[in-house]
């Protein structure tokens, strides 16, 4: 459903939120896409609600309505079947060359899609690239990337499975080419509502498709006490059809034999945890 917006021509980027119950961090997003510094008739939203109960959309279709949004808001109701299902369904929708996904919890610098532009523009012509990325701002001011920090390097071209060797480290804010990604949805399993991130990437990575990495800042990212990272083995246990497939596909991919060990340790580990319910 079109929230607000005229009809124009394809717009170079689309920006792609997940949300489940997260009105209350959602604003802090929309707030930032208004102050963006670009014309905002290159740039879509869409919104995909997991199922919300929180009047997420009442929320968002106050927005659509607000004269301040001059970009397309679009948002997709779900029931509540998992992140990486609503990723397919915006990948479904989304009309834009780019694909922005943005977590409901973030929100974006001033200059974000500036800065995307100027990375597209050094990246659109590279076949074996599946995108390229920015780093992530943390409070306090601390940047993701690792080396991509160092003021001396324009950009690194990586994989997801052999960033580390590279000193590429921390979570990134990847921004994806939408033809390209479009060919490597999430797998689903329908008793289960998480598959990692990580199956995507590292199959397009064994597939020869590279990350263009910047040490430039996109947006300004919060780990909060409902999300992922704070309840990754619960997440992982719950979900271990998706988990297990990640880990199968890990032991054939490119990667080193060093860079499978600390996920394999996990994957150990965790299985002890669900053998003797020791998890939340």
């Amino acid at each position: 459903m079109r929230l607000t917006g005229k009809e124009k021509e394809v717009p170079l980027v689309s920006i792609f939120t997940p949300t489940y119950n997260r009105a209350y961090t959602l604003g802090r997003l929309y707030e930032s896409l208004i102050i963006q510094q670009q014309p905002h008739d290159s740039v879509e939203w869409v919104i995909v609600d997991d199922g919300s109960t929180d009047g997420t959309a009442d929320l968002v279709k106050q927005w659509g309505a607000d004269s301040k949004a001059p970009f397309k808001i679009f948002y997709i109701y779900q029931e509540n079947q998992g992140k990486h299902v609503a990723w397919n369904t915006a990948l479904d929708n989304v009309s834009g060359e780019l694909f922005f996904p943005i977590d409901s919890d973030d929100y974006l610098v001033s200059n974000a899609l500036r800065q995307v532009k100027v990375m597209y523009q050094k990246s659109n012509k590279q076949q074996n690239l599946m995108g390229f990325s920015g780093v992530r701002v943390f409070p306090g001011g601390d940047f993701s990337g690792g080396k991509l920090n160092d003021s001396t390097i324009n950009y690194i071209d990586y994989s997801p499975t052999d960033r580390l060797s590279k000193g590429i480290s921390g979570d990134l804010a990847e921004v994806f080419f939408t033809e390209r990604i479009k060919r490597y949805p999430f797998p689903v399993y329908r008793d289960e509502k998480f598959v990692p991130e990580a199956v995507v990437y590292n199959r397009f990575s064994n597939d020869g498709y590279r990350i263009r990495g910047f040490g430039i800042p996109l947006y300004h990212c919060e780990y909060l006490e409902d999300g992922y990272t704070k309840n990754v083995n619960s997440l992982l246990i719950r979900n271990w059809k998706g988990y297990s497939l990640y880990i199968r596909e890990l032991m054939h991919c490119s990667s080193s034999l060093v860079s499978k060990m600390m996920p394999l340790g996990g994957y150990c580990y965790r299985y002890l945890l669900k053998c003797l319910h020791l998890y939340k």
